[in-house]
């Protein structure tokens, strides 16, 4: 990458900051950067348009646009070019919006240096291929429109570096369909089947829409969640409790379900990867059997 000119499309309608980024970027040595500046979202729309840029640093307040939705737009006219946030608040909630709606990067204006700021973007251009790779392969599961396995490590991963980078504790699930062999032998392949659709159907209404679910084996399943005040172990336990009872309520059931769960939480502090986390939950769910 840095044999060659990176085209970057700047959106930023502060002049005196514009001038600032400029600056960092003549700093720059190592890396051949070639800057457009634009003030206005539909002015960088127009660009993209005509012009292959490869990566777009964007301030989220604009004359014609503010907020997370300015991410929103950019995504949809450009899909395959990598987003940078650099804005003014230096606000953690703003932060993992921006992450959730399609951005790599999330810099607070006057915080970054040339040196991090070169290699944010060249990380971010990097990240962003190898996601576009990832996604011409199927992520998600067939039957229960769960992400995969293959879909859950990838997503997992960006959920990680959101929880590092708001220094907010994250916990790994990780669920047992328990006697799933005695329904499969008991009443058919169509039972087995509608027992794993049914768990999955229990783990999107506990979890949240922001969280990562998957089907991670033939009876097993994974799930990740950022904590914060409606959402930690305790709460998100109570939830799951609470749907399978009501499933297990329902009149004519031919079978009941059982979920075996066990978690590992990460607190930021400590280096771990998502197979680490896994493998503590797995333990944990073992654990729990006993």
């Amino acid at each position: 990458m840095d044999d060659k000119i990176i085209k970057v499309l700047y959106v930023e309608d502060d002049m005196d900051h514009a001038i600032l980024i400029r600056e960092l970027f003549e700093e720059i040595k190592n890396v051949h950067y070639k800057l457009t500046h634009v003030q206005q979202l539909n002015e960088a729309l127009l660009e993209i348009d005509n012009e292959n840029y490869d990566i777009v640093l964007l301030d989220l307040s604009l004359p014609d646009e503010q907020g997370v939705d300015t991410i929103t737009r950019a995504c949809e006219q450009a899909p395959d070019i990598p987003i940078v946030v650099i804005s003014g608040t230096d606000d953690e909630t703003m932060a993992i919006k921006a992450l959730q709606k399609g951005a790599e990067e999330y810099l607070v204006k006057g915080k970054v240096k040339s040196h991090a700021l070169s290699r944010i973007l060249r990380y971010a251009i990097m990240r962003h291929k190898g996601r576009a790779e990832l996604h011409s392969l199927s992520l998600v599961d067939d039957l229960t429109s769960l992400y995969n396995r293959r879909g859950f490590m990838l997503f997992a991963q960006q959920q990680l570096s959101i929880s590092v980078r708001t220094k907010r504790g994250m916990i790994l699930f990780f669920i047992h369909l328990e006697g799933l062999n005695e329904i499969s032998e008991k009443f058919g392949r169509q039972y087995e089947d509608m027992a794993k659709i049914e768990t999955a159907n229990i783990l999107k209404e506990a979890f949240r829409e922001s969280d990562i679910i998957a089907r991670h084996d033939r009876d097993e399943f994974t799930a990740i969640a950022i904590e914060s005040f409606d959402a930690n172990n305790e709460i998100i336990i109570t939830r799951l409790q609470d749907e399978l009872e009501k499933r297990n309520k329902q009149e004519n059931r031919q079978y009941k379900l059982s979920l075996c769960i066990g978690t590992a939480y990460y607190d930021t502090e400590e280096l771990c990867t998502i197979e680490g986390l896994i493998n503590r939950a797995e333990v944990s769910m073992y654990e729990q059997r006993k």
